[in-house]
């Protein structure tokens, strides 16, 4: 509370605001058109007149919000939404471990998609420490109280998961926040069904939620918890698309074997009907330093899972941690918000390419395998 109330003068979700703005160049090659058409619209009408400010004698323009900007593309015909008749596309961010950069690449890769304008829903589907939901502004048990999360539906309570669904400061981004009392999955979900008072298996519950909801959304990312308890398997069980993040150290490359084989024994005992989610090794905290392990473990890694490692690393670098401190990815956050130019723009080069290759080689690719079908 005290955070928020420092970073944006109180400690509600709906005092967040996004105050980053990005130019006309930026702009053209967000929306795909020309910064001439940009210019031309604006002149015509069929875009409104920009912003302007006064930087010493000259009137510029301030640069436009990611709404505006989402405005542009539904004029010019270029909003990036599935195919007509495609499912959302849902993924699952998985880890044995705490401090895999786990919560960090479910926000950043959420964020990252509501940027290029699809429509996200976020969920902070097990985690009672509901990090994914502080970033955007929900504190767990201030704002956010087991009503409010997926525990009702968990407990056979909801027929639906629209009463969870939260709005963000990020257009076309929607959150369904946590806080410690969703643990109780953990202890009541199988008793429940055992005593046949819920109306989907245990391991199905989540992706029963997630689709009474996705209708009004391209992606759905869901963060987890670092266990493999009924709330993980639930992710594995929903999900599409299931990213591990996996730190280059050595430790963690144990834990990741751990994990796939406990992962394995876990669905041995459910039934998907057949359905297997994509699965895919992310490597996080990379280190470039001389003399790093990283490398050494990198083709550890990659030796030991081979095609489902993906190329892209997430690099070490101290702005995930102040990120979480400012409730702020590097995202969001505009020139007065960020502690160097030189670091944002390092950390921005870090996850950018992340998340667009997992958008565009696990998400686009299931979309055109459905238009085919």
């Amino acid at each position: 509370m005290a955070v928020a109330e420092a970073q944006f003068g109180n400690d509600s979700p709906s005092a967040r605001t996004i105050s980053r703005r990005w130019g006309i160049q930026e702009a053209s090659e967000m929306v795909g058109v020309t910064q001439p058409t940009i210019r031309a619209a604006e002149l015509d009408g069929r875009l409104p007149v920009p912003d302007m400010i006064m930087k010493g004698r000259v009137e510029q323009r301030a640069g436009y919000s990611i709404a505006q900007i989402n405005h542009m593309r539904a004029v010019f015909g270029q909003l990036p939404y599935r195919p007509e008749g495609a499912a959302p596309v849902v993924v699952g961010v998985a880890a044995l471990k705490g401090g895999a950069y786990k919560t960090a690449t479910s926000v950043h890769l959420a964020q990252w998609l509501a940027l290029q304008g699809l429509r996200v829903l976020l969920v902070d589907a097990t985690d009672p420490q509901a990090t994914a939901s502080l970033y955007h502004g929900y504190v767990p048990d201030l704002h956010v109280h087991e009503d409010d999360t997926l525990l009702p539906f968990y407990l056979g309570q909801r027929d639906d998961a629209f009463y969870a669904i939260k709005p963000t400061c990020w257009p076309n981004l929607d959150i369904i926040p946590s806080c410690l009392g969703l643990h109780r999955i953990e202890s009541e979900v199988y008793p429940l069904a055992e005593a046949g008072k819920l109306p989907t298996a245990p391991h199905l519950l989540l992706r029963a939620a997630i689709e009474t909801v996705w209708d009004g959304y391209d992606v759905i990312v869901m963060d987890s918890a670092p266990n493999l308890g009924v709330g993980t398997l639930n992710i594995v069980c929903a999900s599409d698309v299931i990213v591990v993040p996996t730190p280059a150290e050595l430790y963690d490359y144990v834990s990741i074997h751990q994990f796939f084989s406990m992962l394995r024994d876990l669905i041995a005992t459910v039934d998907l009907g057949g359905f297997e989610p994509d699965v895919r090794v992310l490597i996080t905290k990379y280190s470039l330093l001389p003399g790093s392990q990283s490398p050494w473990m990198r083709d550890m890694i990659s030796s030991a899972f081979g095609e489902m490692v993906l190329d892209e690393v997430v690099r070490v670098t101290e702005e995930v941690g102040k990120g979480q401190v400012k409730m702020r990815t590097v995202f969001e956050q505009a020139a007065d918000q960020r502690g160097t130019n030189r670091a944002w723009r390092n950390a921005i080069d870090i996850w950018e390419p992340v998340c667009k290759e997992i958008y565009d080689k696990l998400i686009k690719p299931r979309w055109n395998k459905e238009d085919a079908q």
